[in-house]
Order: structure tokens, then sequence, then C-alpha cells
């Protein structure tokens, strides 16, 4: 009985806890959760790709995982980031930050591949090619600082709402 009695109480407390939660909360863990289960594996994906590319037998091929599965795999990250419809300013904060983030990765990356042609280009001169490379350090940096943003908002979110992160 006396168990019975502890596990209603740690139900209800459980119940109670729940029901404390608000909605802006709800929603931006929600879209943190299936941000993760959707982004992750795309990102884990594009590590995948990186590592195609520095193996691959010449510059051509790589300009083709660039072309046919790199940037469109970066499209569907912005895509997918684009089609969130969000209700509450926490939430549509955390994710204007993530579209933020995928722009610029997308940006640097497409840099990334016109520095590749431009190498392989003999008419391009020397002088071409490191401006492409100061854009191309620009757009990295950029793109560190967007993901640094990112990562500090949610460590913020997780502190303001209680947030505890699980690992898989």
């Amino acid at each position: 009985m006396k168990k019975l009695l502890l596990l209603l109480v740690g139900l209800t407390l459980m119940v109670v806890l729940a029901a404390c939660s608000s909605p802006e909360e709800d929603e931006v863990l929600d879209y943190h959760n299936a941000m993760v289960d959707e982004i992750n594996p795309k990102l884990e994906q594009v590590d995948g790709l990186y590592t195609k590319i520095e193996t691959v037998a010449t510059d051509e091929e790589a300009l083709e995982v660039y072309d046919n599965e790199l940037l469109p795999l970066l499209t569907e990250i912005k895509e997918y980031y684009e089609s969130q419809s969000l209700e509450h300013d926490v939430a549509k904060d955390y994710h204007s930050l993530h579209i933020e983030l995928a722009n610029a990765m997308y940006d640097a990356v497409e840099k990334e591949r016109e520095f590749v042609e431009a190498f392989l280009d003999t008419t391009k001169s020397e002088e071409d090619l490191l401006a492409l490379e100061t854009e191309l350090v620009e757009l990295n940096t950029i793109a560190a600082e967007k993901d640094k943003a990112v990562t500090d908002h949610w460590e913020s979110l997780r502190e303001e709402y209680d947030f505890i992160e699980e690992e898989e």
C-alpha cells in the first residue's frame, strides 16, 4: 500500500511538473528535438562527403561531389529550416539563428567549390586565387561565429528552462 501511495504521489508530481511548462518552452524544445532528429544525420553526411572529397582521384571528381551531393544536401538543410513555422518568439529567435547558420554554411561551401574550380583553371592568376581564399576564410569565420551563436543560445535556453540533454 505504501508503495502504491508513493507511486501515485510520484505520478501526480510528474503531471504537475509537466503542466508547469509553458507553451513557449514546449515549442522551443519540440523544435530543438525535431531539428536534432532531422539535421544532425545530414550534418554527419556532410562530414562524410568532405572525407569523400579528400579521397577522390581527381579534382574534377571533387567538383562533382560538391555539385551533386554536398551543395544539394546543404540546400535540403536550408529548405528544412525555411519550412518551419513557429508561433512563439523564443522559438522564432532560436530558429532564425539556425537559418543564419545554414545560410552561412552554404555560402562557405559554395565558395570552397568556387575556389577548387578556380584552382583548376589555368587562366586564374595567383591574385585571383588569393582573393578567393580571403573570401573563403571570411565566410568560414562567419559560419563559425553563427555556429557559436546557435550553441550559446541553446545553452542559455537549457539554463532558462532547465532542459536536460540526453545522449542517444
